[in-house]
């Protein structure tokens, strides 16, 4: 039996690393590993990896990204101190063999395994942005601290290049989630979503699932929305998803003036957020994700997994997803191209793109083949220690 240390430095309300984890932990061989998840702080995730058998810890956590105020970084200098000393108190307590960090600027726990002999594996949810160069040196402690770091996409690798070389520790594994159609129908009985909004049988319904925030682009959604009010008005959306953190809420106000504005309260309906996802992409016609900023959206993951086509920016690792024939990429930040790549989704075979992407999905994406490729990682690590101990 193989301890395993995952660290999630977020306390997140709306998924993100969490859903990938809880992914990642249901699939993995519970014969063959004991799964011991870090948090900050109590979240509605804590109780899902308990389900799982996974044993929740808490503690200070230290991170090193893009800072939000003047004492940001000598408060998580002082919190690195805290967080050095209670890793290595639980390490030791719960005799841990791997430990994996989740996010770029998640720094204590790396460190921590390489003073004492363990194997550490981060993975980076990020993206480059400016300045390059600060992303770029939290990339060189990834490298420095860990025996293996993991992308997502290959933009992501453009942090990993240092002068003319590539960290040689970088290797790539796509998210992957349970097949959504597992289980027979989605739709609750007594459930339907084109009744509750008022829609008409010729009525296509968009649905957009993400945190209510700037970097999800949902200002060009609505845009969009209102370009289409009178050229196509059989296109109707719905956005599921609230905000994570406190400094997001005017962005939501923001975003439910504008459709106020506009005079789009009947074709676009804001429905917070919401457990029933696999249930609303079930009832829905495609998925847009409008972006400014993503890495690898699992919503899309969903989409493909449910049989919806997909419009979305081409931004992060979408590129790898949304492939040819499965649906539309369109440029960020623009309502006009999105208008324009829904009125093509909708007047091509878009129940064929689906089914292309379904058959994508399955190839690439499912649970089994992320568990899969991880689990072959920590294998190739747990070798390396052993013939490292024999030699």
């Amino acid at each position: 039996m193989k301890n395993l240390l995952f660290v999630q430095p977020y306390a997140s309300q709306v998924g993100g690393v969490d859903s990938v984890l809880l992914q990642l932990i249901e699939g993995l061989d519970r014969k063959r590993y004991r799964s011991f998840v870090l948090l900050t702080e109590p979240t509605p995730y804590a109780s899902k990896y308990e389900t799982l058998g996974a044993t929740v810890l808490y503690g200070p956590l230290a991170v090193f990204g893009k800072p939000t105020d003047a004492g940001y970084y000598f408060r998580n200098l002082y919190k690195l101190a805290q967080s050095l000393r209670h890793i290595r108190r639980l390490a030791k307590e719960h005799r841990i063999d791997l430990i994996h960090s989740h996010k770029m600027e998640a720094i204590g726990a790396n460190i921590i395994g390489k003073a004492l002999g363990i194997p550490t594996v981060q993975t980076v949810h990020e993206l480059p942005r400016k300045p390059l160069v600060a992303y770029k040196f939290v990339a060189y402690l990834n490298h420095l601290f860990n025996d293996k770091v993991i992308v997502l996409c290959e933009r992501s690798k453009i942090m990993f290049r240092w002068f003319s070389g590539e960290s040689a520790k970088l290797t790539k594994i796509y998210n992957g989630i349970a097949d959504q159609s597992e289980g027979g129908d989605l739709r609750p009985i007594g459930f339907d979503l084109g009744r509750e909004l008022g829609l008409a049988p010729d009525d296509r319904l968009a649905i957009t699932v993400a945190r209510l925030s700037p970097m999800k682009g949902l200002e060009y959604l609505i845009e969009a929305a209102a370009l289409l009010k009178e050229e196509s008005p059989e296109i109707k959306f719905v956005i599921v998803g609230d905000v994570a953190f406190a400094h997001e809420a005017p962005y939501k106000e923001k975003l439910a003036r504008s459709i106020r504005d506009a005079g789009l309260e009947g074709q676009v309906f804001m429905l917070g957020l919401r457990r029933d996802v696999p249930s609303l992409l079930a009832q829905c016609d495609a998925l847009v994700v409008p972006s400014v900023y993503d890495i690898f959206p699992t919503v899309i993951l969903e989409a493909m997994s449910s049989g919806l086509p997909v419009v979305a920016t081409d931004v992060g690792g979408i590129p790898e997803m949304v492939r040819q024939g499965t649906g539309l990429l369109t440029v960020p930040e623009s309502g006009e191209a999105l208008k324009e790549a829904l009125e093509q989704l909708f007047s091509a075979d878009y129940k064929a793109m689906g089914t292309a992407g379904r058959a994508v999905f399955l190839r690439e994406f499912t649970r089994e083949k992320y568990v899969s490729r991880t689990a072959e990682l920590y294998e190739e690590l747990f070798r390396a220690r052993a013939a490292q101990r024999s030699s």
